[in-house]
């Protein structure tokens, strides 16, 4: 095939690809939708982990770590869509979080600066700058340190918690982060 006929291919893929992610955000609905009524958790690791070994179990070695992580981001991605279906969820996270860090988010702010950690071999730190992209926040003053096999992050998120892309932001980190904290406002 040449490089056209090759892209013309890529293209009728990504027809079929927008096809079943919209279907997918369909059926994320309806999750949201129960889960409102049932009060589970949108994130439960366990479910997630059976999924992407099930997924990728017949998948070839050299895109079988590619396959993991499109599914982990396309999963993050999915949450995040709940997330935003679930305001009382997203509300009762913020409390949380302001409440153990002592600040009041309805306090004159410009960003958020916030804390956690993940095991260094862990996706967390890309997913949390995939995830800061998706909601259209920018990170500042990241820093990171590691000890032993632990990574400790600091940033700032440029915003206000007012925002519901922050809102959103917030909410996914705090439920999904290892000891994720509000750590001060600017």
């Amino acid at each position: 095939m040449s490089l056209d006929e090759i892209r013309l291919h890529i293209d009728a893929v990504d027809t079929q690809v927008k096809k079943l992610f919209l279907e997918r955000m369909d059926c994320a609905q309806q999750v949201a939708q129960e889960k409102a009524k049932t009060g589970g958790d949108v994130f439960v690791p366990s479910r997630e982990d059976v999924i992407i070994a099930g997924r990728t179990a017949d998948v070839v070695p050299e895109r079988k770590a590619e396959y993991a992580y499109f599914l982990l981001l396309l999963m993050s991605i999915s949450r995040r869509y709940q997330y935003g279906l679930l305001p009382a969820m997203r509300q009762q996270v913020l409390e949380d979080l302001s409440s153990r860090a002592g600040l009041e988010l309805t306090a004159a702010h410009t960003g958020i600066e916030v804390s956690f950690t993940c095991a260094s071999g862990e996706p967390k730190l890309a997913l949390f700058a995939n995830m800061a992209a998706l909601n259209g926040i920018t990170v500042s003053n990241l820093t990171l340190t590691t000890e032993g096999e632990t990574q400790h992050v600091c940033a700032t998120l440029q915003g206000n918690a007012g925002q519901e892309n922050m809102q959103r932001l917030l909410c996914q980190l705090g439920k999904e982060l290892n000891e994720f904290a509000l750590t001060g406002l600017c």
